[in-house]
């Protein structure tokens, strides 16, 4: 059959697949994401969903086009509406949207009702706590011990005199800057524990329950815990603190002390702590909101007695430190070590700011609608506070399963 030349090239022409703007809801396929253009990190971690296996891969490298490094990213700037995520393909954007919104930039809405059902994966589905989902388009909001769920279902009104909640920030913002931290004053930090070795230093660790701590696995590795003190704040003096001796301990089973891959330890005290104002336990995240809370960006706070440099010694007053999350891409390039999925990183790449020796099994913590979370556990760094080091932190959400089996 012979056609004439200009029909033949309008057959033969390649046209964009119908659904392309769908490839980033799409499983990850080495084909698509890889071969068929230059591929991000992100963009093979889709293929992998892991860490590791995404960063034992030779063949994906980095693309970076001309408009990018003058700084004409059109998604620097988030063209997309109502919450949408901008990705750029083929030297151009898309808008991935939320449920219920359409067009090219997320501007339609299928539905005029500002109070639109979610899912969990999308901003927590609009829960103020925890959230699961219920059927199609819908969730169901719950709340923390303390709390019970507001009438719109969605927020957590403080029921407990002693709950996860309003604790004071005066000092979030405190100007008066000791290494890269402030001081955390009587009652700011109320879940931090701390556990004091005679020798051999001490670890931090984290009140979940009125009989439960959280801590680093690793503390662990050269002694058995005897007792832990809560509501320390100078560890050199007596105050309000509650001395409590450790019944029984449980590391996580899959813990390796070579690369800390679950570094992750629980610890039943042998009495109930006495909530007041500078001991209160903190909430857990779901897996939900802990994907939420941990995206880059998301500033944090530890809290620890460690040194304030490498070399230095521990303090006698607990300290606190804000640091921002960084992409997993920036932290697996800061160093040589494996950074696996059960971790996250935190710091500046710049500024002297940091967890450091003495601090491990301390929190990361992040406020969300006036509740602070645990979203990880103080674990490893290469030095503290090194310029392009950031400090690693088991992420706590991936075990949630395996805390509430071992405290119930």
């Amino acid at each position: 059959v012979f056609m004439r030349k200009d029909k033949a090239h309008e057959v033969l022409k390649v046209h964009k697949r119908a659904n392309y703007f769908l490839e980033e809801i799409r499983p990850g396929n080495l084909e698509r994401e890889c071969n068929e253009e230059k591929c991000s990190f992100e963009e093979a971690k889709e293929i992998f969903h892991s860490q590791e296996k995404t960063a034992s891969l030779n063949s994906w490298h980095y693309t970076m086009p001309y408009f990018f490094s003058i700084g004409l990213n059109p998604c620097s700037t988030n063209p997309c509406n109502n919450g949408g995520v901008c990705k750029i393909r083929r030297y151009n954007y898309f808008c991935i949207c939320p449920p219920k919104f359409g067009g090219d930039n997320c501007e339609k809405g299928e539905c005029k009702n500002k109070h639109i059902d979610l899912e969990c994966w999308y901003k927590n589905g609009g829960c103020w706590q925890y959230c699961r989902d219920s059927s199609a388009f819908q969730v169901a909001c719950s709340c923390a011990q303390g709390y019970a769920l507001h009438e719109d279902g969605k927020r957590c009104v403080q029921t407990a005199r002693f709950a996860q909640t309003n604790i004071s920030s005066a000092s979030e913002h405190d100007d008066s800057r000791i290494t890269g931290g402030t001081l955390c004053h009587r009652g700011h930090c109320p879940w931090q524990v701390i556990r004091v070795f005679q020798d051999v230093g001490f670890c931090g660790g984290t009140l979940i329950s009125s009989r439960w701590v959280v801590t680093a696995a690793h503390c662990l590795d050269l002694v058995r815990p005897h007792h832990v003190t809560i509501g320390e704040y100078h560890y050199q003096r007596e105050f309000q603190e509650q001395k409590i001796a450790v019944e029984r301990s449980w590391t996580h089973p899959h813990y390796d002390p070579n690369d800390y891959n679950s570094d992750i330890a629980l610890l039943y005290l042998s009495r109930d702590v006495v909530f007041n104002e500078y001991a209160v336990p903190i909430c857990l995240p779901s897996p939900a909101l802990g994907t939420l809370l941990s995206a880059e960006g998301t500033v944090g706070t530890v809290s620890g007695w460690g040194a304030t440099h490498d070399t230095g010694s521990t303090l006698r007053f607990l300290m606190k430190v804000r640091l921002p999350i960084v992409s997993m891409e920036s932290c697996q390039q800061a160093t040589a070590r494996l950074v696996t999925d059960n971790m996250f990183c935190a710091g500046h790449a710049t500024e002297a700011a940091d967890a450091c020796k003495g601090d491990s099994g301390g929190p990361f913590t992040v406020s969300y609608h006036n509740t602070w979370f645990l979203l990880g556990i103080v674990s490893w760094g290469e030095g503290c506070a090194e310029r392009g080091n950031y400090g690693v932190y088991t992420r706590v959400a991936n075990y949630i399963p395996w805390i509430k089996e071992t405290v119930e």
